[in-house]
């Protein structure tokens, strides 16, 4: 699984992507590791890649973001809706398809995972 973050810059506008690492994934959620330091709360963008399937720029925020090693480890949350508050059905119906397509090593149990 390939995932790049990019961090927001000078008016909401998405910076350079960064090469993140996969702990692990499921629809809802993503743990990584990369070298940026994020804080709790934050928006970040997320470009996700799993075998046909791909997404590109699906906002996380930031839950919980600490050091691991030389690198920080976060978790983000997918933000899943539109302005008017209505589901992006589309960038959901990916994340399940990306999921799929995830080695189950990777995988989180969505038991585990707000809703």
């Amino acid at each position: 699984m390939e995932v790049s973050i990019s961090l927001l810059g000078m008016f909401s506008r998405p910076k350079k992507p960064v090469s993140a690492k996969v702990i692990k994934f499921n629809r809802y959620s993503l743990v990584f590791n990369s070298n940026k330091k994020v804080k709790a709360g934050d928006v970040i963008y997320l470009n996700l890649k799993a075998g046909l399937h791909s997404l590109r720029e699906v906002r996380g925020r930031v839950e919980e973001c600490e050091p691991s090693g030389r690198f920080y480890q976060t978790r983000v949350l997918f933000v899943l809706e539109r302005p008017d508050k209505q589901p992006y059905h589309e960038a959901i119906s990916i994340l399940k398809a990306i999921e799929q397509a995830t080695p189950e090593a990777l995988r989180s149990p969505l038991h585990m995972q707000h809703p």
